[in-house]
């Protein structure tokens, strides 16, 4: 997820745009992949207010900490899990500070963040000013 988070941001912030990166990833990668993709296109990354996240933040954060410790002690190095991580706790204390439950795919916002972008999505901006 958070490769494919990183494409998206890239993607946005290059001009090539999600949905040409969407049409790449379905045609290379596949469904597993494209499935990954359209939870950060369709705002699936954070939920409406009131709606549960299709996979918990919280969850992720306990496994991606699970296997870089099983990891360490094989004597292997997860470097991406290790950035994964990171995001993911910063993703954590925005959903804090937010109140605001998030799926496991919300480090996309932090990536976002950091690359000079709004944590919400112009998708996730109009579908909060609905409800």
């Amino acid at each position: 997820m958070e490769v494919v988070a990183e494409a998206h941001v890239l993607a946005e912030k290059s001009g090539l745009g999600s949905k040409n990166l969407e049409a790449l990833i379905q045609q290379q990668y596949g469904p597993l992949a494209l499935s990954m993709s359209q939870r950060l296109t369709t705002g699936a990354y954070m939920p409406a207010r009131g709606d549960r996240p299709w996979s918990d933040l919280n969850l992720a954060i306990k496994d991606v900490g699970h296997g870089i410790t099983l990891a360490e002690q094989s004597g292997a190095r997860l470097e991406v899990a290790e950035v994964a991580i990171k995001h993911l706790k910063e993703a954590k204390r925005f959903s804090e500070a937010e109140r605001r439950p998030l799926d496991s795919s919300s480090m996309y916002g932090i990536l976002r963040k950091e690359s000079g972008l709004s944590f919400e999505t112009d998708l996730v901006k109009e579908r909060d000013e609905k409800k």
